[in-house]
């Protein structure tokens, strides 16, 4: 017996391996898109790099937006 979690609600950081996994692509994959601006690039805490959950969640919602890197999440 599953437990469904509602990911949509909640507001968490979310790490590289897992907004490249959100996004079904590679971490270089991400990392590409960082460098070309279609992504913002991620929060540090220490040496981890995260993004928090509603900016993974628009970037899923509207993949190819222009203005992604703008948004203020």
């Amino acid at each position: 017996m599953g437990v469904a979690i509602d990911l949509t609600n909640t507001e968490r950081r979310i790490s590289t391996a897992e907004f490249a996994l959100r996004m079904n692509i590679s971490e270089k994959e991400l990392y590409a898109r960082i460098n070309g601006g279609r992504i913002k690039p991620p929060m540090k805490d220490g040496r981890k790099n995260y993004w928090l959950n509603s900016y993974v969640l628009e970037c899923i919602v509207n993949p190819d937006d222009d203005n992604i890197a703008s948004l203020n999440a």
